[in-house]
């Protein structure tokens, strides 16, 4: 029972760890560090960010199906880790605004490509019967590694000082991740022999589960649904402080409270607001259905974006901000549970749960790319601009409203 513990404990410190670098290096310092330092265009970041994306949609299925076969998933968590807190290291340090930007495309690709492995660790840790229950713990630490990695990086580092963030994000990025690789140890890995035939016989199952999926009710108009949904929530949390700086004018160079400055203080509080609305929602899915759950996390988010549209006072944006933070938790914890139950068969989830990640990272793909696209035409317009950009993501959003509502509840 205790190495049990200590299992799930280092486990789930690296959700702790990871959520570091994706609040950090994703939704804040780097795409604040291209506009400011390199007088960067979104699309420059939507390109970059969504290259990554396509590499780990057409790579990382695939990798992850050989590794089930051979049973190694620590090894390749552990490089893709490494590189990524590599490349974080090395962001902020100088040189073209194109070179930032490939490095920040690696490390995003090594993030992603890590996370696959990770996620695949969990059965062999939590054990029968339990993987929901680590899951959420793992859930919970990272939105604490969230705060904790905008309180510790805000506060010992000046404003825009991209050149001592990023390194300090590396830092904790691989010191909280550091007990996971150390401890945790494949449990049957089998010699690597016949690889290439593997590879040919994941890319068949791929196109088994796709095949499988049209014979069963409203599996593909879930994962189209979902495309939308997550094409929007992606998008958003991509450019949140880009929006918060150009469209409403939280400064980032402006300490308030401490050494933190607006944008910062505005994500800790949004981000509290996600980890409650995640346990809310919680209740909510098991009374309502995941179904009926997500469509209504949906509508607010609707309701949501339309008020960011139309008001731009910092006060009301508050309020928008932790409204957008219970949204995204109830997402978050509705969609999983949902399919689940859409498959009704234990011994297809690996291949279904494919098929979803693979719907998501293309959904990251086009939402910043139809982002970068039109604050570029309607730049001449100013920061109205944005709200143009909200539009079409408020768009995406009840896209995926009409799609999902004729999802069976599958209860």
């Amino acid at each position: 029972m205790k190495y049990y513990k200590s299992r799930v404990f280092t486990w789930s410190l690296y959700d702790f760890a990871n959520t570091i670098f994706s609040m950090n290096v994703v939704s804040l310092y780097f795409p604040l560090m291209i506009k400011n330092n390199y007088g960067g265009a979104d699309i420059n970041l939507s390109l970059a960010r969504s290259s990554a994306m396509i590499a780990v949609a057409l790579i990382m299925p695939l990798a992850g199906l050989v590794s089930d076969k051979f049973g190694r998933r620590m090894g390749p968590a552990i490089f893709f880790t490494i590189v990524c807190c590599l490349a974080t290291f090395n962001l902020g340090q100088g040189g073209s605004m194109f070179y930032q930007l490939m490095i920040f495309a690696v490390a995003v690709f090594s993030f992603q490509g890590a996370l696959v492995f990770y996620n695949a660790v969990l059965p062999q840790i939590s054990g029968p019967g339990k993987m929901g229950r680590v899951s959420g713990y793992g859930v919970a630490l990272g939105y604490i590694g969230t705060i904790f990695g905008l309180i510790v990086v805000g506060s010992l580092v000046g404003q825009r000082c991209y050149s001592q963030v990023f390194p300090l994000t590396a830092v904790l990025f691989f010191v909280f991740a550091l007990p996971f690789m150390i401890s945790i140890r494949d449990d049957a890995p089998r010699p690597l022999k016949g690889i290439g035939k593997s590879a040919i016989d994941s890319i068949r199952n791929i196109a088994d589960v796709y095949r499988d999926a049209r014979s069963r009710p409203g599996i593909l108009r879930f994962l189209l649904g979902r495309f939308f949904i997550v094409e929007a929530l992606e998008t958003i949390i991509f450019f949140m402080a880009v929006y918060l700086k150009e469209a409403i004018g939280f400064s980032d160079n402006r300490a308030v409270y401490g050494n933190l400055n607006e944008i910062t203080l505005f994500l800790i509080v949004v981000t509290v607001f996600t980890a409650a609305g995640s346990l809310v929602w919680g209740f909510i899915t098991e009374k309502l259905g995941p179904r009926n759950s997500l469509l209504w996390t949906v509508a607010l988010w609707i309701v949501t974006l339309g008020c960011i549209i139309f008001f731009s006072d910092k006060t009301l944006f508050i309020i928008f901000g932790s409204m957008a933070g219970i949204s995204l938790g109830g997402v978050w914890t509705a969609e999983r549970p949902l399919l689940v139950n859409l498959v009704n068969d234990n011994k297809k989830l690996a291949g279904y749960f494919g098929l979803f990640a693979l719907s998501g990272r293309m959904a990251a793909v086009i939402g910043p790319i139809i982002w970068g696209m039109i604050v570029l035409i309607f730049d001449s317009m100013g920061p109205i601009k944005y709200r143009f950009a909200v539009a079409s993501v408020l768009v995406m959003m009840i896209t995926g409203l009409i799609v999902l509502r004729k999802v069976p509840d599958a209860r």
